[in-house]
C-alpha cells in the first residue's frame, strides 16, 4: 500500500523507518501546510504493516496525491 498527501506540504519529520513495524493510525510523517498560517498534519498509516520504504524526507515538499511512504504485509519475508 502507498500512503498519500491528502494536502501539499513540507516535511518537517520522518517518524518511521524501513523496516519497522506500524499499527493502523500510527503517525508515519509530519506535513507542514502551506496555509497561512502554516499548520502541521499527521499522515497516519491507513493500516498496519511493515514499512517497505520512505519516498521523502524531511524538508521535501509534497504536493497533493504524492507517494509518501510504502506499507507492505508484515508477514512477508524480506
Amino acid at each position: 500500500m502507498i500512503v498519500r498527501a491528502e494536502w501539499p506540504g513540507y516535511v518537517v519529520d520522518v517518524l518511521v523507518r524501513p523496516g519497522q513495524e506500524v499499527e493502523e493510525d500510527e503517525p508515519l510523517m509530519i506535513l507542514e501546510g502551506t496555509d497561512a498560517s502554516r499548520t502541521a498534519f499527521y499522515i497516519n498509516a491507513p493500516e498496519c504493516g511493515k514499512v517497505r520504504e520512505v519516498l521523502m524526507e524531511e524538508g521535501d515538499f509534497a504536493y497533493e496525491d504524492d507517494d509518501l511512504v510504502v506499507i507492505g504485509d508484515s508477514d512477508k519475508d524480506d
